[in-house]
């Protein structure tokens, strides 16, 4: 039987560097991204759960792993916020992951034991300005880890999430470069062990998904370079 890794976001920031180090472990990979990788998909569709899932079906007899690295940041203020534009990212960090959940829960579709990796962010556990409509979106990711670990437990399928601090991806860079040099000091004075980089958190999401940690399910782990303890 042949199984692969699904990765959504899989063409940049820290999609990519799952791909990548996956990859370089000689895991099989399947690459789900609005610009491109084994399938071109925008995962707001109705359809998008079912669609991912015939293509992957299409060339391997199902999935071991999940990752759900698909996303954007939404910086505004709250009297700005639109009721679509907070759907529209609710619906790409939890809801889509939901729909695919659904469909890996059909035994069909799915290694004997299974590992999922979702990703949430501070953002969710403390104040930052214009950065409300993120926050929630990540707080439903959350929201939805420990019932759905539950459901899907007695199926042979492990589901985590990993809780992230400032990651130096192009999204994080697209809101960094609009502070004052001083402004961002005082950001990375918070970090005592730096601003985390893709390939760090590759290989602990390569971790969650792997045997070695194969008795964790419904857990966050906080990744935040010592920002919890600055």
């Amino acid at each position: 039987m042949s199984y692969c890794t699904v990765v959504t976001g899989g063409c940049s920031g820290i999609g990519a560097a799952v791909v990548a180090e996956l990859r370089s472990r000689g895991e099989e990979v399947f690459v789900a991204d609005l610009k491109g990788g084994d399938i071109e998909i925008d995962l707001l569709s109705t359809d998008a759960a079912e669609k991912l899932g015939e293509a992957i079906k299409e060339k391997y007899d199902g999935v071991k792993g999940f990752v759900h690295c698909a996303g954007y940041d939404m910086v505004s203020p709250l009297g700005m916020i639109k009721p679509e534009m907070l759907s529209k990212l609710v619906a790409i960090h939890a809801g889509f992951p939901v729909q695919f959940l659904g469909w890996l829960g059909k035994k069909s579709n799915r290694a004997p034991e299974t590992a999922c990796v979702f990703i949430s962010s501070l953002s969710a556990h403390e104040g930052a300005k214009s950065h409300v409509a993120y926050a929630a979106a990540k707080g439903a990711v959350e929201g939805i880890l420990k019932p759905a670990a539950a459901e899907m437990v007695a199926k042979g399928v492990r589901l985590n999430a990993v809780i992230l601090g400032i990651v130096e991806t192009e999204m994080a860079q697209g809101w960094m470069s609009k502070l004052l040099p001083e402004q961002l000091q005082v950001i990375k004075s918070g970090y005592p062990l730096g601003f985390g980089q893709p390939a760090d958190v590759a290989k602990i999401i390569a971790f969650l998904l792997s045997t070695d940690s194969k008795w964790i399910t419904g857990q966050t782990l906080i990744c935040d370079g010592g920002h919890c303890v600055a």
